[in-house]
């Protein structure tokens, strides 16, 4: 009989089976959130061993309290099992990744960075983890790697092990130290599984293949490292003295420590010199050893590795939606002689088909209407003759229409009269008149009434961090490492800088005045002019600081001259201050916390005047899960932004007033209920756009647009129209983008 209940905790299904345990995803409903529960199987009750082991994982793991480490959130027993409650990961493991591919170096070190920092944490408590595998590495909603599975964890403090003489371990990742079944095993094992990792990131596979795992282990032990050159040919030859030491047969070859090791790879990629890889390593390390006796590259020498250009397999453009040349509507223009003079006469301005949309929520719930109005001898639109307007092919009733010439708009009976003047005006609101948003890895854009929806991008490549010039001609994106644009008039699509070499590339924000860009590179935060010939030149986090004006973000460090960690980041309307939400430490966990930095004067540390959510106010389930995926920001001094509560990022919406420093939590508009994500404020600040996905099962994400004002009024509001389960992901990012009007009318 299937398992459905452990203690509070409801199962949904189960995820995998280890050696002495089974994992299974689980609902916990004190807290509404989804968790991973792991349980020790009732045959291995007989044996107090495994027992003990068990318990102590869950004491271990909670005492390391690493932000790299996959942290326990309870520990319990049910009826003689017990069970150990973590958080729930979102992002799978490593060997599913590597299921889809072997990964860039940028990839495989951002990976290598985060677990060495974990390592040395497990490590300076005296801990060893012994397992380190791709099954043991998982990610969470930001892709972040977290190490695992420390249930084989030898504690090198204590007087006795509980594995006894057994030889524990998986073969293909085991140190020869270990195979030998050498009894004091230390940090310098693990550095050597994380080497076979880094291999086995770049390549597919693990160096030692063999039909046993007899045979693998002792391949470990006397066969050299397989030749580099022929393996990862592409491979900078001071990243190959890394491996060759991380992998070195003899423990006192290795990297001392994990910081070392972590060190070394970031000097390694970015093409520098590091102390420890001007040491040889030890013998049996193939053809490549050769390179142990080669002198430190100089110190001017900076290593660039060749850029490869990989075009990903083009999805199919869905047929239901027409791909439009352009974006602006078509005004078919005549001129009619009446009588003895020439009087201009305008045709027929085309409009899509406008469905039921956020109109509804400007005055009244009530549905949008629209009107068709007769012109005679004169462009000026008159009220008195409504009707409703119909979709594309279908007729206009003659009721509504007279001999003259007539002209079909699209007014809502709750705004002001219209005066035609040549052109028909585009429907705006809050001074946005076109939406764009990301669905299954591709940008999609829309009017703001949810008419016109058309698909920009069909590469399938992941992307975001969508956001407009401010003269609204471009779209820009980051997808991978690259910055990309896209000029919607021509639809003529670029890169506008690349970071190859980087581990992250998170924010490319333009300043409201067209003149500064903040850029997030490898969590640093980085205010350079927006040039954009000399950002398609920049490469390196160097060529960011050389070009930076600003001493205080070349880039942003704390008091301390620490650097700021930053996840994502967002101008001020006049581009005086910079919100900032980075990563912090606080009451012993790393929380998202939004901090509001100065940068007009662009002093060495900048003056921070304001940071949330502590100590303005109190997120829910913030001690368990303190991420924000993002935030809205109106230019001035309201904020929005949600907790997490479920799939990688909806949750409860928080508004925040920065002037009088108080907050509206949890006002959940859509009937008080969860979840939200990405919310963002219209250009003139008074609309707010959000994504919405009900709380139940199956359910999947709508866009609305809603008056800031009438939030907490008990308004209802109607989403936008889109075809039905568009966002089939219940994970999907939308990640709105409102894109200023050229001339907007509110």
């Amino acid at each position: 009989m299937a398992l459905e209940k452990i203690g509070r905790y409801q199962i949904i299904e189960e995820l995998g089976r280890g050696g002495m345990a089974t994992v299974y995803r689980a609902n916990d409903p004190n807290f509404e959130r989804e968790v991973a529960v792991k349980v020790l199987p009732r045959a291995f009750l007989h044996d107090p061993q495994f027992r003990v082991r068990f318990e102590r994982e869950a004491k271990m793991v909670a005492a390391l309290e690493h932000s790299a480490i996959v942290p326990v959130y309870d520990f319990g027993e049910e009826d003689g099992q017990p069970y150990i409650v973590m958080r729930m990961m979102a992002g799978g493991d490593l060997t599913q990744k590597l299921e889809k591919g072997r990964l860039s170096l940028g990839e495989a070190t951002k990976i290598t960075i985060q677990l060495t920092a974990a390592l040395g944490s497990a490590h300076s408590n005296g801990v060893v983890h012994r397992d380190l595998k791709p099954g043991n590495i998982l990610f969470d909603q930001y892709d972040n790697a977290f190490l695992s599975d420390f249930g084989i964890a030898r504690l090198t403090k204590g007087s006795h092990t509980l594995t006894g003489e057994n030889i524990i371990g998986t073969p293909a990742y085991m140190s020869p130290e270990q195979v030998q079944g050498e009894k004091d095993l230390d940090n310098r094992s693990d550095l050597y599984a994380m080497g076979i990792i880094f291999y086995q990131m770049l390549t597919g596979d693990t160096p030692y293949q063999a039909t046993t795992p007899a045979k693998v282990m002792m391949m470990h032990i006397l066969d050299p490292l397989p030749n580099l050159s022929e393996v990862k040919p592409d491979l900078s030859p001071l990243v190959k003295r890394w491996l060759q030491k991380a992998l070195a047969k003899e423990p006192d070859d290795r990297f001392a420590t994990a910081a070392e090791m972590g060190a070394a790879l970031q000097h390694a990629v970015r093409g520098e010199s590091h102390p420890t890889l001007a040491t040889a390593p030890g013998a049996k390390l193939g053809q490549d050893a050769q390179i142990k006796t080669a002198p430190s590259a100089p110190a001017a020498t900076v290593y660039k590795p060749p850029q490869s250009v990989e075009t990903p397999t083009p999805a199919p453009a869905p047929v239901q939606y027409k791909r439009k040349r352009g974006w602006v509507p078509f005004v078919i223009g005549g001129f009619v002689l009446l009588g003895i003079g020439a009087i201009a006469a305008l045709a027929i301005a085309f409009f899509g088909y406008r469905g039921q949309g956020p109109l509804a929520m400007l005055a009244s719930p009530t549905e949008t209407e629209v009107s068709v109005t007769s012109v005679q001898a004169s462009p000026t639109v008159s009220p008195s003759s409504e009707a409703s307007i119909t979709p594309p092919g279908s007729t206009v009733s003659p009721s509504s229409t007279t001999e003259s010439a007539a002209v079909a708009t699209i007014t809502p009976t709750n705004t002001p009269e219209s005066t035609l003047t040549g052109t028909p005006e585009i429907l705006t609101i809050g001074g946005a008149d076109k939406i764009a948003f990301v669905n299954a890895n591709n940008i999609w854009m829309m009017n703001v009434d949810g008419s016109d929806l058309e698909q920009l991008t069909n590469d399938g490549a992941e992307k975001h961090n969508l956001s407009w010039t401010p003269d609204g001609t471009t779209l820009i994106y980051i997808s991978g490492k690259c910055v990309k644009s896209i000029e919607i008039a021509s639809e003529r699509q670029d890169n506008i800088a690349c970071f190859e070499t980087a581990e992250l590339l998170e924010v490319f924000e333009i300043s409201p005045d067209g003149t500064q860009v903040a850029i997030s590179l490898n969590r640093e935060v980085y205010l350079v002019p927006y040039d954009v010939e000399a950002l398609k030149q920049a490469r390196y986090y160097t060529d960011l600081t050389e070009m930076s004006e600003c001493p205080g973000f070349a880039p942003l460090k704390t008091y301390s001259n620490s650097d700021v960690p930053a996840k994502f980041v967002q101008w001020s309307g006049g581009g005086e201050r910079l919100a900032v939400m980075m990563l912090a430490a606080q009451g012993g966990i790393q929380v998202d916390l939004v901090r509001i930095f100065e940068v007009g004067d662009c002093q060495t540390h900048p003056t921070r005047t304001d940071e949330f959510p502590p100590p303005r106010f109190t997120v829910d389930n913030y001690d368990d899960t303190p991420y924000i995926q993002n935030f809205g920001h109106d230019g001035g001094f309201l904020y929005a932004l949600t907790s997490y509560a479920r799939n990688d990022g909806y949750g409860h919406l928080y508004l925040y007033n920065a002037d009088l420093h108080k907050a509206d939590v949890q006002v959940n508009p859509i009937d008080g209920d969860c979840c939200y994500r990405d919310p963002v404020f219209s250009p003139d600040g008074r609309y707010l756009a959000f994504a919405y996905q009900p709380y139940e099962a199956g359910a999947t994400a709508q866009l609305y647009l809603v008056s800031y004002a009438s939030i907490g009024t008990g308004a209802s509001y109607q989403p936008l129209p889109l075809p039905e389960d568009f966002f089939a992901d219940p994970r999907e990012k939308p990640q709105l983008a409102l894109h200023p009007a050229v001339n907007p009318n509110q």
